[in-house]
């Protein structure tokens, strides 16, 4: 590589150059060859140069080589002798000889050709040329100049050496300036110039960092420019075009508006356009090879480049090295971004595109890693091809798991608009869509049109069109859908993949649990498929599939400790995935209509908590469920927020019949909270049809019976319970956890005076309940009392308040509480009416229970006004140890000694010594003087006691 050089050794090198025009008869005539690469000065040393000769009285004579005219005969010779100072006959002599030298070219055309030598024109017309010159020189000495002489044609290098032979003592001084290259285009001519006694040889190269420092001092301020010094370095290598038009665009970027300058230093035009003209001045490969290391990036080798290029490895390995010299790279890549996509830029758009495809497959051949190869295929618009598919595809797969979602977007978009086989473009229109889901849910409904035809059209296989399937399903085409899967199940003598086999299975959980209503327009899935439990092995361990047993045993009445285990697993082993949301949204139902609320909370917690840019598309359905959570909780208000966000998340028509769910939550919790304007507003919005053949339906029109109810239309209402118990019954989910609608429907006939009729609704939804604590029990105890006798509603009403406290419930909790201070008023224990009625009142208040706070205000209107003094007794309280404290707690509800006795299994006598020990303690002297807010501590049971 050329040495760099800086300002004052250019300088040193000039005075060199300028002795060989000093006094010619000192000495013979000299030569000089100034070799540098390209753009690095010599112009500029030779323009320094001609100016000091023409102060000295030297006539100048200068030509300049250009590539476009290294063909034509006598370009340079032309270009000095014309220049001449000449008298007017001898200007047409030297016309005269120009012709008859052009005539015997003419004779022999494919003589100067390239790679022919340059020794064909006569001696005596080359001698006469030459004469001309000589006989100058006696008047004054002579400078002869020609710049890029490896642009010059054949014939006037012979004219030139004839010339530089025959110098001897003539005060004639020629230089030549050309550029460094791998492969000289004049071999013979350079090596002859070489030999030649009197020929002075001078390299130059790019600037030094002094030089740098130097030049941008020349232009700036020193401050300015010992700032900038190590950023032009970098960005230029010291090559001074470079440097001439950073300083241009600095210049220009002073002048515009904040807003409208570069980024960064490199970005402006002057300095691409000079990058550009660099690489067209250089050898012809050299440009080639700049574009196939743009290309290639960081994957470049000189292997690669060879192949793309069709050059040898060591052309390749030179040409670097010139590129080096010249700056622009620096350990085979470009100094700088900016360098790189000026060489982009500059190359033709198609002539790119095929070259980055070319290269795609060569590292694809190298097995290269894919996101390498992606990048590529993504910079080409060449057909797509099935390796280049496969590539786009594994890689926007692992971009979404990578959190990369602008990645994931482009690859799999780019394999579909350049795919040309029918059938992969059918797949890869699938994982499109697939995609779209993940990133925003709402933008996978545009796909459906053409994943419809693309059904149609027979170019999805089974498990691609399983999944479209999903899509269809989701969206209320609920016929569509049905029709694909009453094909692909009528295929009973076809084979079908393990991997369809689980999905088939999947869908058959989906429809049981979200879209029953489809069921009875298909045939049985038995024929292509199997039982879950005698699935093979490698079906049972489909993770789909196992969250879909989980929900499929809760639905059944079958769930046990076990089942929530199970959901809990897949919860926090889920990958965020669009394959993978039926999992998740199975295990967190499982959890939710398990009446496992805490367990849901958490686990949709984590998995919001989770979601990053590439998984955009989970937040607003998770938020959905996760509002359905927090409803059932009591926490109207989170219910309210989680439901509105997911509702403005996701566009209104991207939801399909899901909708139901987030409207539901949204309607029944403005509902609860009298919002009911609002909540007026939100049910007069249309939703799909398709929804009442959905489980979404059910929780529609369940929120729409409770709004008719607190709006006094109770009979509306209570048609929207039946209908909803009609269909569950129907589709075989008659679950009391998934919609209560025996206790709402019992609600309505309590309100119409209907007793019998809420009592045998009631006792059916007993029979319903699943064993252990729950809060459909709590609302169910709370209902049995309201039909039973009142000398047992304060037994029954106490089991609801510690089912509900058990089940943190706060807003059914006060509607209990309420109710169990309405059953002691009637049987005459006022003060034990007004604790309940407090505390309802206080749960009411805390939760936004607009309804429940104005009910026992009208009925109770001092329950404000003693609100505060139950809250006084609370540091007593806090004395207690725990057992004493869960003693009192159901002293406080009212239970007797055996009945506390038998809630926390121990003996009556334990009691009496606990209760003993509160009453001390707390200041009272009998059960009815407890505080109120004992009735808010959990109870729990023989193992939490003790």
């Amino acid at each position: 590589m050329t040495a760099r050089s800086g300002l004052i050794e250019r300088s040193e090198e000039l005075r060199l150059l300028a002795r060989l025009t000093g006094d010619p008869l000192q000495g013979p005539g000299s030569v000089g060859l100034v070799v540098g690469p390209v753009a690095s000065g010599k112009s500029g040393v030779l323009n320094a140069l001609c100016e000091e000769a023409g102060r000295s009285g030297v006539t100048v004579l200068r030509a300049i080589g250009a590539q476009a005219e290294c063909h034509t005969p006598l370009s340079i010779v032309g270009q000095l002798l014309r220049q001449a100072p000449i008298t007017t006959e001898r200007h047409e002599q030297v016309r005269r000889l120009l012709a008859m030298c052009e005539r015997a070219v003419a004779e022999h055309p494919a003589a100067v050709g390239p790679g022919q030598e340059p020794w064909l024109l006569p001696s005596d017309l080359v001698q006469e040329l030459c004469a001309v010159l000589f006989e100058l020189s006696t008047v004054r000495p002579l400078l002869i100049c020609v710049d890029d002489v490896h642009h010059a044609d054949a014939l006037s290098l012979q004219w030139l050496l004839f010339l530089i032979r025959r110098l001897g003592t003539a005060p004639i001084t020629v230089v030549l300036t050309e550029r460094t290259s791998a492969q000289h285009p004049h071999p013979a001519f350079h090596a002859e110039l070489l030999r030649q006694p009197n020929c002075l040889r001078i390299l130059l190269g790019p600037l030094t960092r002094q030089g740098v420092v130097q030049l941008l001092e020349s232009r700036l301020d020193a401050e300015r420019a010992d700032q900038l010094a190590a950023r032009f370095d970098a960005l230029t290598g010291g090559n001074p075009l470079l440097m001439h038009a950073l300083l241009e665009d600095l210049r220009t970027c002073t002048r515009l508006p904040s807003e409208q300058r570069p980024s960064t230093l490199g970005a402006g035009y002057a300095f691409s356009q000079a990058v550009v003209s660099c690489l067209h001045r250089s050898e012809p490969s050299a440009l080639a090879v700049a574009r196939g290391i743009a290309v290639f990036g960081e994957s470049c080798t000189t292997h690669l480049l060879g192949q793309l290029l069709d050059l040898s490895p060591a052309t390749v390995e030179c040409v670097i090295r010139g590129l080096e010299s010249a700056g622009l790279l620096e350990h085979g890549q470009f100094r700088h971004p900016a360098v790189r996509t000026a060489v982009l830029h500059d190359a033709d758009a198609l002539d790119l595109s095929r070259l980055q495809h070319r290269a795609a497959h060569l590292l694809y051949t190298q097995g290269a890693p894919e996101r390498a190869i992606a990048e590529r295929l993504l910079a080409s618009n060449e057909p797509g091809e099935a390796w280049s598919t496969r590539v786009l595809c594994d890689v926007a797969r692992q971009a979404l798991f990578d959190g990369d979602a602008d990645l994931a977007r482009r690859c799999v978009e780019h394999a579909h608009r350049v795919c040309t086989d029918r059938r992969e473009r059918g797949e890869v229109l699938t994982l499109l869509a697939g995609v779209e889901w993940q990133l925003q849910a709402g933008n996978a409904t545009r796909h459906l049109p053409q994943l419809t035809a693309a059904l149609r059209a027979g170019e999805l296989g089974d498990r691609h069109s399983v999944v479209v399937v999903k899509y269809l399903l989701r969206h209320g085409r609920i016929t569509e859908a049905t029709a694909v899967l009453d094909h692909l199940l009528a295929a009973r003598g076809r084979p079908v993949e393990g991997r369809t086999t689980a999905e088939l299975q999947t869908v058959r959980m989906l429809l049981t649990s979200s879209y029953p209503g489809a069921l009875a327009e298909l045939p049985p899935f038995g024929p292509c498929t199997v039982d879950a439990d005698r699935a093979p092995a490698a079906v049972r361990a489909d993770p789909q599939l196992q969250a879909a047993a989980v929900l499929d045993e809760v639905l059944s009445g079958c769930a046990g400790e076990n089942t929530f285990l199970g959901a809990e697993q897949v919860l926090r082993t889920i990958r965020l995935s669009h394959r993978s949301w039926e999992q998740a949204e199975f295990a967190l139902l499982a959890l939710i209509y398990g009446d496992q609320l805490d367990r849901a909370a958490v686990c949709c917690d984590q998995l919001l908590s989770r979601i990053g840019r590439a998984a955009e598309g989970w937040r607003p359905p998770l938020l959905a469920l996760r509002s359905q959570i927090a409803f059932r909780q009591g926490r109207l208000v989170e219910a309210e927020r989680f439901a509105k966000t997911a509702l403005e998340e996701m566009p209104w028509q991207g939801w399909g019949v899901t909708i139901g769910l987030p409207m539901a939550v949204l309607l029944m919790a403005q509902t609860a909270m009298g919002k009911y304007e609002d909540a007026a507003e939100l049910l007069s919005r249309p939703v799909p049809q398709a929804i009442y053949k959905s489980r979404y339906g059910l929780h529609y029109l369940y929120a729409r019976g409770e709004y008719r109810l607190a709006t006094n239309n109770p009979h509306a209402a209570l048609d929207d319970f039946l209908i909803c118990g009609e269909m569950m019954q129907e589709w075989g989910i008659d679950l009391p956890t998934l919609v209560e609608w025996r206790a709402a429907a019992a609600r309505v006939h309590l309100s119409t005076g209907n007793h019998q009729q809420a009592k045998v609704l009631i006792d059916e939804q007993f029979k319903r309940l699943r064993p252990g604590p729950s809060r459909s029990r709590g609302i169910a105890l709370r209902l049995g009392a309201a039909v039973a006798e009142l000398r047992y509603r304060p037994s029954l009403l106490r089991q609801a308040v510690d089912e509900l406290q058990r089940c943190d419930s706060p807003v059914e909790l006060a509607l209990a509480l309420a109710d169990l201070g309405y059953a002691y008023q009637n049987l005459g224990d006022h003060k034990r009416s007004r604790t309940m009625m407090n505390r309802a009142w206080q749960l009411a208040k805390e939760h936004s229970a607009e309804p429940i706070l104005r009910g026992l205000s009208s009925m109770f209107c001092d329950v404000r006004e003693e609100a505060p003094q139950s809250a006084a007794a609370a540091p007593l309280a806090g004395d207690l140890s725990d057992a004493e404290r869960r003693v009192a707690s159901l002293a406080a509800l009212g239970h007797t000694n055996r009945e506390i006795a038998r809630e926390l299994f121990i003996t009556v006598s334990t009691v009496e010594q606990h209760l003993t020990r509160v009453y001390r303690k707390l200041k009272v002297t009998r059960r009815s003087d407890l505080p109120g807010e004992l009735c808010l501590v959990s109870t729990g049971n023989s193992a939490s006691y003790a």
